[in-house]
This record gives C-alpha cells, structure tokens and sequence, in this order.
C-alpha cells in the first residue's frame, strides 16, 4: 500500500508540473487528480472517523455519569415527596380548620350586613325628613321675607 501511494505522488508531481506549464492534461492525468483526491478524501474521512469515535466514547462516559447523578437525584426527589406528603396531610388538616374558622365569620359578616343595611334605610329615612324640613324652612323664611315686605309696605 506505502509503495501505491509513492507511485501516486510521483505521478500527481508530473500532473502538477504539466499543470504548471499550462499543458492540456490527458484521461490518465484526470485519472491520477481523481485518485489523489479520492485518497485525501479517505484520509480526511478517517479522521474524521477517528474524531467522531472519540466524541461517541466521551459521550457514553457522560451519559453515565449523568445516569449515575438522574439516579442520585430521582432519590433525593422521593425523600423530598414523602417529606411533604406529610407537610401536605398536615395543611389539609389546618385548612379544615380555617374552613370552619371561614364559615364562622362568614355567619358574622352576614349578620354584620344586614345591620348595616338596616342603618342604611334609617340614615335614609334620615336624609328624606331632613330634606323634607329644609324645604319647610325654605318655605316659611320665604313666608316671613313676604309678610315682611307686606308690613313694610303699609
């Protein structure tokens, strides 16, 4: 194979040099182009080969380690699941508490509004009179202001 390839650099060093010289280039020259850059192709296709069986082999030594660490953590993750179905059981009980804490004050509240509302119709109420005797007032100083003017007159 070494001997292959030395043929081939001697005959792609005549091809260069044709080249060169700006000589019209035979099928055989073409033949030797194609094959020297078939075999650069290969070699750069080995490496790469060679890159990618490096990158597959780091990438296992990852996907190891991260299973070794998704391992780890499903665990932690269970402890800390179980710890707050506890801490969840426990809220649930405090909620029920509050709920009849809720309802209590809820009964308060209603009971707080409907006085309120009672207030509001009295305050209601209230305000009619009050209006109700301003125009009275309205009225009778307009009555004084005119006997006012009667007797002033006589």
């Amino acid at each position: 194979m070494e001997y292959l390839s030395l043929a081939l650099d001697k005959a792609l060093e005549v091809v260069v040099k044709k080249l060169e010289k700006g000589e019209k280039l035979k099928p055989e020259d073409l033949a030797v182009l194609t094959i020297a850059v078939v075999r650069d192709l290969n070699k750069r296709i080995d490496e790469t080969n060679k890159r990618i069986d490096e990158t597959n082999r780091r990438i296992d030594a990852v996907a190891e380690y991260l299973g070794r660490r998704i391992d780890e953590t499903n665990k932690r993750i269970d402890a800390v699941a179980d710890s707050l179905g506890r801490r969840i059981d426990g809220v649930y009980q405090q909620i029920g508490e509050l709920q009849k804490t809720i309802a209590d004050m809820q009964r308060t509240i209603a009971e707080t509004q409907r006085t309120v509302a009672e207030m509001q119709k009295t305050m209601l109420d209230m305000q009619k009179l009050m209006a109700e005797m301003y125009r009275e007032i309205v009225q009778l100083r307009s009555d004084v202001s005119e006997i006012k003017t009667r007797l002033a007159s006589r």
